[in-house]
């Protein structure tokens, strides 16, 4: 059973975070790479691709195979 639009994330809202967090993460420069700042925006990348991700599949109308689900 799908969940009540009212109970699911917005994706506009979800897409933004992922776009924002990629920029962040972008605009660090390749000396900084590993760096704590760097850390924290990949984490912050990483973490809203999931959220995007599983929302995705989430509404998907076909689930994708399992072995799919453990990418990232």
């Amino acid at each position: 059973m799908r969940p009540k639009p009212c109970d699911s994330p917005n994706a506009l809202d979800l897409i933004k975070e992922l776009d924002d967090a990629t920029e962040q993460m972008m605009a660090i420069s390749v000396d900084q790479v590993g760096s704590p700042q760097w850390q924290e925006a990949f984490s912050r990348q990483q973490l809203a691709f999931r959220v995007w991700r599983d929302y995705l599949y989430l509404n998907a109308d076909e689930k994708p195979p399992a072995r799919l689900l453990n990418i990232a």
